[in-house]
């Protein structure tokens, strides 16, 4: 089977990024001839290529594109040319342009919806316009909303979400002495990494010489940036940037702060779960399907600091329950969500879909 997936990104790291690194990974393995056309050179062209996968890029595929960058007939060219069995597109920008590939060369379209609202505009389109086509949720509350939206519950396919068990990447938190708190992910509004520091200038009023590490970029950094320093705190926070294969073992990490709120199926949750780092998360979107209350994490309502802050200190303060509930997470994910698990359900959509 030859699968071409549209992906609209960008350069760095980030939740589609990882899924669809995943997917082409296991796919190839698996025998399947496999294409990838990204909106940008970056973490996962780069990834692709060395996974052995065809690579095109595609500024159209992108949210927002400078005038004259790209040329929105060159998708029909590669698609007519590389010839697939199935489009697969994620996000709804690739999805746009997934559709349109789709009726220019007559393959079938497969969209898999990632974010945390789950009817987006381009199923909102569909509806309006009539047109049918199959549709992945990451979670099962996402296949709820998207098969009632649609008046159509067969069209959606639930795949949960998976992730393989990091390898180790050499990278570590700075450690500094006290507990080392870490915020992973993406430096956007629904993120919510602006609760995570107002929560760790409260738990600094225990552990004053804790540590809080931010990993990943956005358009947040400079808000966030800007409330460590009005909050006085700039030498317990530390920032890095985009780190790829950054959540593993070896982060050095005594406890994960999950912030989010809004998330489909995280894969930093899951990443944490394998990686047996303690879990403290809002109890948003999909995450409550990943990981349950005082078994696997603790979990809190979104934009609460003080309840955020509470629920970390409870992981530092009783260390073994924090280990407890990480070493029951990663039997979670090892029974769940493995990236091995996610491929082999979205290949049996695969088969259905051609057949």
């Amino acid at each position: 089977m030859r699968v071409i997936h549209l992906v609209q990104c960008g350069p760095t790291t980030g939740g589609t990024v990882s899924h669809v690194a995943t997917q082409v990974t296991h796919q190839l393995a698996r025998g399947l001839t496999v294409g990838v056309v990204a909106g940008s050179d970056g973490v996962l062209t780069e990834h692709c290529r060395r996974a052995g996968a065809d690579v095109f890029v595609d500024p159209t595929l992108l949210p927002v594109s400078a005038p004259g960058q790209g040329d929105p007939a060159a998708l029909f060219g590669t698609g007519a040319g590389w010839r697939p069995d199935l489009i697969h597109a994620h996000l709804m920008h690739a999805g746009f342009r997934g559709a349109e590939l789709s009726a220019a060369i007559g393959t079938p379209l497969l969209y898999t919806q990632h974010m945390y609202q789950p009817v987006d505009p381009f199923l909102q389109a569909s509806l309006a316009t009539g047109t049918s086509f199959p549709v992945i949720a990451v979670a099962e509350f996402a296949q709820r909303a998207i098969g009632k939206f649609l008046g159509d519950a067969g069209r959606v396919h639930y795949v949960p979400n998976g992730v393989d068990v990091p390898a180790p990447s050499g990278f570590r938190v700075e450690p500094a002495g006290g507990p080392q708190v870490l915020y992973c992910g993406r430096l956007s509004p629904e993120k919510g990494a602006d609760t995570a520091v107002l929560a760790f200038e409260l738990i600094l009023g225990q552990y004053p010489e804790a540590t809080l590490h931010v990993v990943g970029t956005g358009p947040d950094e400079t808000l966030l940036r800007r409330l460590v320093s009005a909050l006085g705190i700039d030498e317990r926070v530390r920032f890095y940037g985009s780190v790829s294969g950054a959540l593993t073992s070896e982060i050095g990490a005594d406890v994960l702060i999950a912030s989010s709120r809004g998330d489909a199926a995280s894969l930093v949750i899951m990443e944490a779960m394998a990686a047996g780092i303690p879990i403290v998360s809002t109890a948003v979107g999909g995450i409550p399907e990943l990981v349950r209350h005082e078994i696997e994490a603790l979990l809190v309502a979104p934009d609460n600091p003080h309840v955020l802050a509470r629920a970390a200190l409870n992981v530092l303060i009783r260390e073994d329950r924090g280990a407890a509930m990480a070493a029951r997470a990663r039997e979670r994910h090892g029974e769940l969500y493995t990236g091995a698990r996610m491929v082999e359900r979205t290949c049996d959509v695969y088969e259905t879909i051609v057949r």
